[in-house]
């Protein structure tokens, strides 16, 4: 894996506890990091090395996908694609693979498709896929038609970029549609996000933990201050100390200029998600704006919870709607569907069953990876 970016100590620490391969860093601070994962000592961590970095789930997932990426050019006032463009990077990227002659390289986001870029030029012939995880173009319109700044990108530049790749991987249908349309000549797959599904014991508890989890994103805070404004003050009118609400994950720390009702915990950041899902009662993730596929619905899903979201929200799960969770747009439906699982344990219970069965069926990571370790199988 060649990351981009600069680790902290805490970070590099965890990694260490945590993998057991050489985990090596592009650190443009810092020059060339190397992470020994089998060495304790501080002095043997950090030295100078070639970038050879193996990916495995949680902790990268954690700690590196979720750091910002930051565009190069920073005079530029206007974010857009052409921004994230580094000689410097893809230089020293196209060095890399010409030593370890890879046989397949993902990149992931389409912001670093240009380190692909030319190597039919430089001998190097890895099969090469991108990791889309939406489409960038359709995420801009979105986040623009609501007022909030994204990355700018055309179709025709997406399109552009994503032809530079052998193989694209979409994480959900209405995706993958669009990427063939857009370049019918690409192989396209379909790749979602894996999750174990699991049967959590259901409890008949006082009072009903109802669970928000999201990260910082314009789109999740206006969605979770539109529900406590609009949902979340008629439940507590209704059931007053039967229920609460908490609200897991960094977008706490964006709601500091949002009023925050009665019986609502902002728990923050937390590493033991799996808690945060087996307390859960009900899940909700009032989304009206996004795109690709949401994961908090995933993961709420494959913990086999009552998960309510919104149309937005169930993209890529469209045929598990009102089937293995329930949908609606508008604040009355929202309040009335949480409202019935509230009340009825027994249909609380039927959700719970239903959400663990579509995930067993859709979201496990046999199903998941099934496309992908095709692909990889026949170039090897």
């Amino acid at each position: 894996m060649f990351f981009i970016g600069k680790l902290t100590n805490t970070e590099i620490d965890l990694i260490k506890l945590a993998y057991d391969h050489e985990f090596k860093v592009f650190n443009k601070g810092c020059g060339f990091l190397s992470i020994d994962c089998n060495t304790t000592a501080q002095s043997d961590i950090l030295r100078k090395g070639k970038v050879f970095l193996k990916k495995k789930a949680g902790l990268l997932k954690n700690f590196l996908l979720n750091k910002p990426l930051k565009p190069q050019n920073r005079q530029s006032e206007k974010l857009e694609i052409i921004n994230f463009f580094s000689q410097e990077h893809q230089d020293y990227f196209r060095n890399v693979c010409q030593e370890l002659n890879p046989e397949a390289i993902i990149v992931e986001y389409i912001r670093l498709a240009y380190l692909v870029k030319g190597f039919d030029k430089i001998g190097t012939q890895p099969l090469t896929l991108i990791d889309t995880h939406d489409v960038a173009y359709q995420r801009y319109q979105r986040f623009r038609d609501n007022g909030e700044s994204e990355i700018k990108i055309t179709a025709q530049e997406e399109k552009q970029l994503l032809s530079f790749f052998d193989v694209i991987l979409a994480i959900q249908n209405k995706d993958k549609e669009t990427f063939k349309k857009m370049l019918p000549e690409h192989h396209v797959i379909q790749v979602g996000h894996p999750s174990q599904p699991q049967k959590h014991e259901f409890l008949n508890k006082s009072p009903i933990n109802i669970t928000y989890v999201a990260g910082p994103n314009s789109s999740n805070k206006r969605a979770i201050a539109h529900f406590l404004k609009k949902v979340w003050v008629k439940l507590i009118e209704k059931f007053k100390y039967k229920i609460k609400l908490h609200i897991v994950g960094r977008i706490c720390e964006e709601l500091t200029d949002v009023e925050i009702p009665a019986n609502v915990q902002l728990i923050g950041w937390t590493n033991d998600l799996e808690n945060v899902y087996k307390e859960a009662d009900i899940v909700i993730n009032p989304v009206y704006f996004g795109t690709g596929l949401k994961i908090k619905n995933v993961e709420a899903l494959c913990h086999s919870k009552p998960l309510v979201t919104t149309t937005v929200g169930a993209e890529g799960l469209e045929h598990g709607i009102n089937n293995a969770f329930l949908v609606s747009d508008r604040p009355e439906e929202t309040f009335k569907q949480i409202s019935t699982l509230i009340e009825n344990e027994e249909i609380r219970k039927d959700f719970s069953d239903k959400a663990y069965a579509f995930a067993c069926q859709n979201l496990a990571e046999d199903k998941v990876y099934r496309e992908l370790c095709q692909v990889l199988n026949k170039s090897t």
